[in-house]
């Protein structure tokens, strides 16, 4: 399963996809040039809808740990969910960030 992330870096925010997760960390594809130990944050479209179809978001703060490829590895350091927006909902299916396939979560 691969989930939509928008992240927040000092310098800009971007779009990508998570490629794994765990409790402590993410690998993400990443378009913008990080360095291990810079500060992000990350908000994903959770694939799991609550009652009455409330889509939420995982935010997660942290630090990259290593940058490969278009990829960068983020350590977990606090996460909490939040209610999605619906402009986040709509940007998240768009094709290119899904790996070419529109997402219907």
């Amino acid at each position: 399963m691969q989930l939509s992330v928008r992240y927040h870096l000092a310098k800009g925010v971007g779009w990508g996809r998570v490629l794994n997760i765990g409790s402590g960390g993410a690998l993400l594809t990443i378009d913008q040039p990080v360095q291990p130990g810079q500060r992000v944050e990350l908000h994903i479209g959770w694939p799991v809808r609550q009652p009455e179809n409330v889509h939420l978001n995982l935010i997660a703060g942290g630090t990259v740990v290593r940058v490969e490829d278009g990829r960068a590895a983020v350590r977990f350091e606090r996460c909490h969910f939040r209610t999605a927006s619906a402009a986040f909902r709509r940007l998240a299916r768009l094709p290119e960030l899904r790996g070419g396939t529109a997402s219907h979560w």
